[in-house]
């Protein structure tokens, strides 16, 4: 065997010789065998022997180094992921601690914050501080957050924490002395050896709020090295904001109704669940599609997918995910109706904006984007000056609902910086917010990005992101509970989905309808919630001049002011009554008091500071809203009693006054109002009154601007007859003036600015009425900050940036739902309305729309009548007339009276102009007004999370 190897490897070892002999020239080497060669070999093999030894033990020394990083790698990087874990249970321990905290303080700043954190905070506002929620027993009850946390981290099982002796743990975690007010938890359990030792642990250090009412969170990961019999270690630390927030865009004790062309931006939180006259007196929230009655093809392909979400909606978010089993299971044969008659599949239903569903919006794109391009043109008036100028319109039959789409989400990029209007072709900055905080609004608070993402880009696509809710629905009722009750027709809900329609796109992992909600989801509040606030603002109110004199300093001596007649509900075809009003126009006024009974006409006046409107507030007389009830002579425009005082003769007894004694039923009457208001002028402060109107205030702003807030006076019971205000036209609320914002004549007072950053509106009790059904294109109602109020009905063009909060509550056998001891009406009678609802709906206000025509000719819808009435009220006969139509004799308002003698009196038609457009903007940054109680919310600081080790400056005590 050897002989043939070694002749083998001779004949190789020749032939390569013999090639490499005529190359270089070179002898010949000596044959294989013999002993020269065989040296050689023995010395090359010896060669390579120690060559591969030595690369051998070289790669056995780098892989064990290998090993040893890798192992300090995964050390590192278990280290990091006890860090990650702690910052998770420190946040949600942070989070569940100060929601204990319900407070009623409005403004959460730094110094409350710290209070809070130390239970070093007043009686005055209240501060109640709930059990824990998991019904851990604590030995004492925490007064403050650092000690609801403590009790918390002291809570842990033993066995779970690293103990002081390291008993339970290869070596103990030596932790560092706190300063004063600093939480240093017990490091937690994360993961055990063979031997049950704890060899993974993150310790959570809490730091007290700093000057910008911040918890700073340091923990602190750490991993067993067996090998150095060490501890690994990793630090990062994180900011925590300290705040008091509502939740909610809209909170409401009564029902919510959101109609057509309305965009909520924020969580809806609704309390109503009145069950007096059935399982539920009403649907607690009713929601109208932004899209039916555009167009009848896309009417049908709404019809079908309605019928298809109230089978398929696992969620309840109106939408249907293409990714998911049951939701997309009706999509396919849907997309197969051939709706427009061309003998072809419309594929009607495709996710057109990629968001792995499909809603309203993808249906309403799939029918009017004429050239496939994903995008639908809006009109060529409302593309002016936008990056879609060039483009082919191809949606116009609503300007308003195009206009709500575009603008939709105006901080788009989630950098905090919001655009305002866009119209006409060029930014109105007036609508901006400051966002770059140079204290003025110009082209340098626009934001680009936010057009480069489809803001006012001229074109509604996916990038709009379009919703009719963003965020969550509340409800205190049940579902079974709604769905078993009836409609107006005694029919079975059967499902909530039949009235509430449009998309709602929640956040993450929120759900987007919560039934049976506790009062932590949804907070109760009462017009006393907000006692404090109104009377800081009254306070302010109080500083100013005389309603009288600041009349008298404007106007000439003998001065009086003309008067209008005007129904209330304004622009309602059923008045519940009638206003004659004192008009007053062009007027500025400066923390002032308007006194009860006023019941004017503000038009185009600037209210600088605090307003208050003065009503009397013992208002608890069964017959107080029938009191000085007027109706109006069709003819002649002249108001009267409905139920004059004696010895006038009135259809109703009002109370004893009204009957002689003894007569029938005299002793069932009410005995006579009286009212601690000097009404007859005498002195005396002890009157009867007959009406009521004397003692009220039933006021409209028109085309006003309010440079601060108004607030009220609180009546006992809601008469939404009485006590109402209506905001029409261009009534605007600001903090600054829009043309004088450096002008101190035309701002608040800088020392009141804190009540009223607090809140624009601060109406308890009151019914508020913003915009009018059909207003006219120009109505631009801007609304700003908390904006407190009985009840709320917001139609025509508004926008709110803001939060809407509702303080009364409709209770069946209470006033207003009792008269004379007999409980009467419905609770749901009385509600908040956002955008257009129609007599189908329950809305006595609304227009019937199947009843619209073109009633003067012109090619246009109109909605009616508007009678001509000359300056006393008197109709304006025909006869005589010269064809030209006056301003001053219309109102706009359809009237029944131009139904009398048709043909005999002048009249013109009212155009129908829209459903407007309603925009409710959440800002959770909101300064909250004192008085309603919320849980402290904690919410992480963006951009703060850092890595590194965490250094206590000695002489500060203050971490860096």
């Amino acid at each position: 065997m050897n002989g043939r190897r070694s002749r083998g490897w001779g004949r190789t070892i020749r032939h390569v010789a013999h090639h490499a002999r005529g190359r270089r020239g070179r002898a010949p080497a000596p044959a294989v065998g013999t002993p020269q060669r065989r040296g050689v070999v023995g010395i090359l093999a010896m060669m390579f022997l120690v060559m591969f030894g030595s690369l051998a033990v070289a790669m056995a020394v780098v892989t064990q180094g290998n090993l040893r990083t890798a192992a300090s790698h995964l050390r590192v990087t278990r280290a990091l992921g006890a860090v990650d874990t702690g910052m998770e249970i420190a946040a949600s321990r942070l989070s569940e601690a100060a929601e204990r905290f319900v407070v009623s303080k409005g403004e959460v700043d730094a110094a409350y914050a710290l209070a809070l954190w130390n239970g070093t905070y007043d009686d005055d506002p209240a501060v109640t501080v709930l059990p824990p929620p998991d019904g851990r027993v604590e030995e004492e009850a925490a007064t403050s957050i650092r000690e609801a946390l403590l009790y918390h981290h002291q809570a842990d099982e033993e066995g779970n924490t690293v103990a002081e002796d390291g008993s339970n743990a290869p070596a103990p975690i030596v932790l560092p002395d706190p300063p004063t007010g600093w939480l240093v938890a017990a490091p937690i359990g994360i993961a055990r050896n063979g031997a049950g030792d704890i060899v993974t642990a993150a310790q959570i250090t809490y730091v007290p709020p700093d000057e910008a009412g911040r918890v700073l969170v340091v923990v602190t990961g750490y991993d067993w090295d067996h090998t150095r019999g060490a501890w690994v270690t990793r630090t990062a630390q994180q900011y925590f904001e300290i705040s008091k927030r509502i939740e909610h865009a809209v909170l409401s004790p009564s029902r919510v109704m959101i109609g057509r062309n309305v965009q909520v931006d924020g969580p809806v939180g609704v309390r109503y669940a009145s069950a007096a006259l059935d399982e539920l007196d009403g649907p607690p929230l009713t929601v109208k599609s932004d899209f039916e009655g555009l167009d009848d093809q896309l009417d049908e392909m709404l019809e079908d997918f309605y019928e298809a979400v109230l089978d398929d909606d696992v969620d309840g978010d109106n939408r249907l995910r293409v990714n998911h089993a049951v939701e997309s299971s009706s999509l396919d044969e849907l997309n197969l109706i051939d709706y427009d008659n061309d003998a072809e599949a419309d594929n009607a239903f495709i996710d057109l904006t990629s968001d792995n569903a499909v809603d309203e919006f993808d249906l309403f794109l799939n029918r009017f984007d004429a050239n496939g391009d994903g995008r639908v043109a809006i009109s060529d008036a409302l593309r002016e000056g936008t990056p879609g100028a060039a483009l082919t319109a191809e949606f116009t039959l609503d300007d308003s609902l195009a206009l709500l789409i575009d603008s939709g989400v105006p901080d788009r990029n989630g950098n905090g910086r919001f655009n305002g209007a866009f119209t006409d072709g060029a930014w109105d900055y007036s609508t901006f917010r400051d966002n770059n905080g140079d204290g003025t609004k110009d082209e340098e608070d626009v934001d680009a990005d936010d057009v480069t993402l489809g803001y006012r880009d001229g074109a509604l696509d996916f990038r709009d992101r379009y919703a009719k809710i963003r965020g969550s629905a509340y409800l205190v009722a049940s579902r079974q509970q709604w769905e078993a009750s009836h409609d107006e027709f005694g029919n079975e809900i059967d499902d909530y989905q039949k009235l509430v329609e449009g998309a709602i796109r929640s956040e993450s992992g929120e759900r987007p309808m919560t039934f049976e909600a506790d009062d932590a989801e949804v907070p109760q509040i009462t017009a006393e919630s907000f006692e404090d606030a109104t009377e800081a603002l009254k306070e302010i109110a109080s500083d100013g001049e005389p309603f009288s004199e600041q009349v008298e300093s404007q106007t000439e001596p003998g001065w009086t002011p003309s008067t209008v007649i005007e129904p209330t509900p304004y622009g309602s075809l059923t008045p519940a009554d009638w206003y004659a009003r004192p008009v007053y126009e062009g007027m500025v006024f400066r923390d002032v008091t308007i006194p009860m009974g006023t019941n004017a006409l503000f038009k185009n006046c600037t209210f600088i500071g605090v307003t208050r409107v003065e009503c009397y507030q013992d208002n608890t007389h069964p017959s107080w809203s029938f009191y000085g009830e007027e109706v109006r002579d069709p003819e002649t425009g002249a108001l009267s009693l409905k139920y004059p005082p004696p010895p006038a003769e009135s259809e109703a007894q009002l109370d004893k006054s009204y009957a002689e004694e003894g007569s029938p039923g005299y002793d069932d009457l009410p005995d006579p109002l009286f009212v601690t208001v000097d009404l007859d002028g005498d002195g005396e402060a002890n009157d009867q009154c007959t009406n009521t109107k004397l003692v009220c205030n039933n006021i409209r702003f028109h085309d006003c601007t309010f440079v601060g807030s108004i607030v009220s006076d609180t009546p006992q019971v809601f008469t939404h007859v009485r006590n109402k205000l209506a905001f029409t036209g261009a009534t605007k609320f600001v903090k600054q003036h829009p043309e004088y914002p450096d002008d101190p004549d035309y701002n608040p007072d800088a020392d009141d600015m804190a009540e009223i950053n607090k809140s624009s509106m601060m109406l308890p009790q009151y019914s508020v009425d913003i915009g009018t059904n059909n207003a006219s294109p120009d109505q631009d109602v801007r609304l700003e900050g908390a904006i407190i109020a009985g009840v709320l009905d917001v139609r025509g063009n508004t926008m709110i940036d803001g939060v809407l909060l509702m303080t009364f509550e409709p209770v069946y056998g209470s006033a207003p739902l009792e008269q004379y001891g007999e409980a009467v009406g419905n609770p749901a009678g009385f509600n908040v309305t956002l955008g257009y609802f129609g007599p189908e709906d329950g809305d006595g206000e609304g227009i019937n729309l199947s009843e619209l025509e073109d009633l003067d000719g012109d090619g246009e819808l109109d909605v009616g009548w508007d009678s001509a009435r000359d300056e006393n009220g008197n109709l304006i006969p025909l006869e005589g007339w010269d064809g030209v139509h006056i301003e001053s004799w219309y109102d706009g308002i359809v009237e029944e009276d131009t139904e009398i003698d048709p043909g005999t009196y002048v009249r013109r038609a009212v155009p129908f102009n829209g459903y407007g457009k309603v925009q409710l903007k959440y800002n959770p940054e909101l300064v909250l007004p004192d008085g309603l109680a919320v849980p402290i919310s904690v919410t992480v600081v963006r951009g703060s999370y850092t890595e590194g080790r965490f250094v206590i400056e000695e002489e500060e005590g203050e971490g860096e």
